[in-house]
């Protein structure tokens, strides 16, 4: 019995940090995004308009 809930903590963990770094790296792409369409609207392009 000690065995399955230390595998049933390990996966609730596991899951949770995997949720964690997904997070992080979505807002790391849509930070990159919004760098990208702010620089072209600096540079006068309109960035909807492509």
């Amino acid at each position: 019995m000690d065995d399955t809930g230390w595998m049933i903590g390990m996966g609730i963990g596991g899951v949770a940090l995997w949720l964690v770094i997904l997070q992080r790296y979505r807002r790391w792409k849509a930070g990159k995004l919004a760098d990208k369409m702010l620089e072209d609207v600096i540079k006068s392009k309109d960035a909807f308009r492509r």
